[in-house]
């Protein structure tokens, strides 16, 4: 029988990394209330008991290294939520393991209709979710999501509606205009436009002045607002300035710097940068003030030339150009149609993306002095440090690969690690590809999913790595990955009271549990799915 005093101990245990790991459930909680609101349905609440319970949960399953909705001292889900302090109508859950970030597991649970039937569930109002890192678990990583309508409760309370009240003068307009209502907990977005000829002359919100905008967006509703706008005539154009010439080498990452652009009555509103002249390179962001790019391969020296157009809120416009000058690195080690660089290390290292993909930062980082190398699971002997790049795909979730080449093999042993900002280090070898001489390591990434550390579906892929070999301690590391839904899903549709198999994937692995109410006679289907029995 579950103990309220294993329960107790198992949140003290878990009271050093409840801060560090709150954004992450809270995150989770937001993915899964947009996945509600798309569906017309209501936000969840968030709940302490549920989440207490979870985070319990989570935290058991990677510190015992096991995966099941079963805790290994019998209790089942009901009995951790009730031993919290949640006295439940109905209840559901959800387990995940592997899984590197809040969008990756959410999309996870998404693609598994037993899953999905709980993230959507119009019955349940509540919802806590509980993150678990443990280095030394075959999975890494350890997600739970609880769940529940409350005793007493026989319907959702309905959300709250408030209104954003939008007005403007003369000379522009404001889209919607008017008394907006706007559900609690959604989001309001509202475009400014001035007529040819004039600009917008104040902004302001809840009767406090904003910075010039031409749109504006209340986020996350929960009480009344106002927004008025006025216009006034443009006086005058705005300046672009495209910053300072420079002069980098080969494998650098450029930024490009719009910052000083101004108007004297006005104020800039849109950055758009193009190429004029020189080998063809990929900007990380063409409207953003500051975008970034990689100089890629050059035989001697070349030139790139940008021009910065920027616009002001009356649509008047100006140009400036920036000039680039490129050396050459003399990096001999590696094809000539790659990437070149020295890593922290002083070793030289090639990156070639394949077509569809351009890299638009690249870094070489002392794990060290990023304090990466602290981490619970941390790889030995990283012989090239880190490196972290960003990669631009042309359709936003699409995969990308990239071969790595080095001037040397890869020593017996090594790996490929990956770090992530907000998981840590995990071995992520089975997204790769070695070639017969260990010189040629070609990488598999998926925008949003497998690689991508930040974890979002925006066409833009997020990829710290190094080699090295298994943490200290640790014979051999199992690979998990960053990806969403791999390896199959498993779940359970009910569940019971007594003892019975439960198959899981080798990785990646779902679990699902689904109760209806206090009321029901449990009874429990297993969905076959490859992997090993439990």
């Amino acid at each position: 029988m579950f103990k309220r005093v294993a329960f107790l101990f198992a949140l003290v245990f878990l009271l050093s990394s409840v801060s560090a790991y709150a954004d992450l459930e809270s995150d989770v909680i937001d993915l899964v209330n947009d996945e509600r609101a798309a569906e017309g349905l209501g936000p969840l609440s968030y709940d302490a008991n549920l989440t207490a319970a979870a985070r319990g949960h989570s935290q058991d399953m990677g510190l015992n290294d096991y995966f099941d909705h079963i805790g290994l001292d019998g209790s089942t889900p009901g009995d951790r939520i009730t031993e919290a302090g949640y006295s439940w109508n109905t209840y559901g859950e959800n387990i995940a393991a592997g899984y590197a970030t809040p969008a990756a597991v959410v999309a996870g649970w998404m693609a598994s209709a037993g899953h999905r039937a709980n993230i959507l569930n119009p019955n349940f109002c509540d919802i806590g979710v509980g993150y678990a890192y443990v280095a030394s678990s075959s999975y890494g990583r350890y997600w739970t999501q609880n769940f529940g309508r409350k005793s007493g409760v026989y319907a959702c309370p309905a959300a709250a509606t408030y209104v954003i009240t939008a007005t403007v003068g003369a000379g522009g307009s404001i889209d919607p205009e008017g008394n907006i209502s706007v559900d609690q907990g959604d989001s309001q977005t509202f475009i400014i436009t001035p007529n040819p000829g004039y600009r917008i002359d104040a902004l302001t919100v809840d009767n406090q002045l904003k910075a010039i905008t031409t749109t504006y967006t209340f986020s996350n509703v929960n009480s009344d607002h106002s927004i008025d706008v006025t216009f006034a005539l443009n006086q005058s154009p705005p300046t672009a300035h495209a910053g300072q010439d420079q002069t980098v080498t080969e494998g650098d990452t450029v930024t490009l710097d719009g910052s000083q652009s101004t108007d004297p009555d006005d104020a800039v509103v849109e950055y758009e940068w193009s190429q004029v002249s020189g080998p063809g390179v990929t900007l990380s962001d063409e409207h953003a003030v500051n975008p970034t790019f990689v100089t890629g391969p050059v035989n001697g020296n070349a030139t790139i030339v940008f021009q910065l157009r920027v616009f002001d809120s009356g649509d008047a416009t100006d140009t400036d150009t920036v000039q680039i000058d490129i050396n050459e690195n003399n990096i001999q080690q590696v094809p000539t149609d790659a990437i070149s660089f020295y890593t922290t290390t002083g070793r030289a290292m090639g990156l070639k993306p394949a077509a569809g993909a351009s890299m638009t930062m690249l870094s070489a980082i002392d794990p060290n002095s990023s304090g990466a190398a602290d981490q619970a699971g941390a790889p030995q002997n990283l012989i090239y440090g880190l490196v972290g790049f960003n990669l631009a795909v042309n359709i936003p979730g699409s995969s990308a690969t990239v071969t790595i080449y080095l001037p040397q093999p890869l020593p017996a042993g090594y790996r490929l690690y990956k770090y992530s900002s907000s998981s840590g280090w995990y071995d992520d070898s089975i997204h790769t590809s070695v070639n017969s001489t260990r010189d040629r390591i070609t990488l598999t990434l998926v925008d949003g999913g497998t690689g991508d550390d930040d974890g979002e579906l925006n066409g833009s892929i997020e990829d710290p790595f190094g080699f090295g070999t298994p943490p200290a301690g640790i014979g051999t590391v199992n690979n998990v990955s960053s990806g969403g839904g791999g390896g199959g899903t498993c779940f359970i549709d009910t569940a019971r009271n007594d003892a019975g198999d439960h198959l899981y994937p080798n990785k990646y692995p779902l679990g699902v549990i689904f109760v209806i109410s206090a009321l029901t006679v449990f009874g429990r289907v297993v969905i076959p799915c490859r992997g090993r029995r439990k």
